[in-house]
């Protein structure tokens, strides 16, 4: 059986960028951000997205059920596919 992946990186030409790595680039732009602030924020991002979605097909989560799909590498990848094909 195939491991899962823990988290999704984001990708720019199918060059993966993990956390720490956009810290990095973050950091060295001028933004000072750790790969926990990262996280943070891209968690966040997607724990939006999810509630948005929650809203529009009329779905009652509560705050714990929305960050466990927020968290959630299915979601996330589907997102970033969606995302793609918007911008294709």
């Amino acid at each position: 059986m195939a491991k899962q992946k823990k988290y999704v990186t984001v990708s720019k030409n199918d060059d993966a960028l993990d956390y720490r790595t956009i810290a990095n680039i973050m950091s060295s732009n001028g933004d000072k951000m750790n790969h926990a602030t990262v996280r943070n924020i891209i968690l966040k991002s997607f724990y939006k997205i999810a509630k948005g979605v929650a809203a529009d097909y009329e779905k009652q989560l509560s705050d714990d059920q929305l960050k466990t799909i927020a968290k959630s590498p299915q979601f996330q990848t589907a997102i970033i596919e969606l995302m793609r094909e918007k911008n294709e």
